[in-house]
């Protein structure tokens, strides 16, 4: 048996015959015929259909990978653009430590309407109301969480986005300082009109002041009908309910913010529902 070598094939591999026969699809180009070094078997094809196959495949492999991009950047905007509150990193819906009744159907209507959201069942905001304290942001940062993470698991391309509101227009108003062009008014509306689901945490305690309510400024309410306006699903936490929300904005905000079915989507803890820091400060 003849032994050959790895040059000897290399070279063999490289020893291409133009033929007389031209390619029925490339007017003018030959085809190129080879032997096999491994198979001995002769191969005829034509240069310009083997380079149109390398880059068909080429293209929908790059098309692949910046699909993968796409929902990458799509599930990590949640961590990225997200503001959690340190206390509240690890908070998910099935941690919500359980002590009465209503905290139950409060868990119960966290993982309806997530799986409504996601499962396209439900069009249009939610919002949980209550006193301070009850586990409202909680409840919002788990919701904001599952979300991301079924549409992560589904490979179905969703943003996410969890924000105070108390952080939001004191970052938009430092931006007016330092100059800060991500969060400058425009950019900072743009992105939050664009995102699929926003959780935004704690609406009006930007206008608020302790347990007094006062209408907020025109400012604060232009840029938070604008967001609205132009959203479709946003999770809303507020210490308020409709009536006192209607103090603090104009009628035609509170419209969007209730946008949707608040039969269904609205959850209300009561008022003398015991705050959980109190619980927590009573275990010392």
């Amino acid at each position: 048996m003849q032994v050959v070598s790895s040059k000897e094939l290399q070279e063999r591999a490289l020893q291409v015959e133009t033929l007389k026969q031209q390619c029925p699809k490339h007017e003018g180009v030959y085809m190129w015929q080879s032997v096999n070094p491994c198979t001995h078997r002769t191969l005829t094809y034509c240069p310009e259909c083997v380079q149109e196959i390398i880059d068909q495949n080429a293209s929908e492999q790059l098309a692949i990978a910046e699909a993968q991009i796409r929902d990458t950047r799509s599930y990590s905007l949640f961590m990225k653009e997200s503001i959690i509150p340190n206390d509240l990193k690890n908070a998910t819906v099935g941690n919500f430590e359980i002590h009465t009744e209503q905290d139950a159907e409060a868990v119960n209507f966290a993982k309806r309407v997530t799986a409504d959201y996601v499962k396209e069942r439900y069009e249009g905001n939610t919002i949980i109301s209550g006193p301070p304290g009850v586990g409202k942001s909680h409840l919002a940062v788990g919701i904001a969480k599952t979300l991301n993470e079924s549409f992560q698991m589904l490979q179905v391309r969703k943003s996410v986005v969890y924000m105070p509101s108390m952080e939001l227009f004191s970052r938009m108003q430092e931006a007016f300082q330092y100059k800060d062009s991500k969060w400058e008014q425009r950019s900072v509306v743009k992105f939050l009109q664009g995102v699929d689901f926003l959780v935004l945490d704690d609406l009006g305690k930007e206008s608020s002041v302790g347990n007094e309510i006062r209408q907020g400024n025109n400012w604060m309410q232009k840029i938070l009908y604008q967001i609205l306006e132009n959203r479709t699903n946003t999770i809303i936490t507020t210490n308020f309910e409709g009536k006192h929300l209607k103090e603090l904005y104009e009628q035609s905000l509170v419209d969007r913010i209730t946008k949707g079915n608040m039969k269904t989507n609205a959850f209300k803890f009561s008022k003398d529902t015991a705050s959980r820091r109190s619980l927590s400060a009573s275990d010392y």
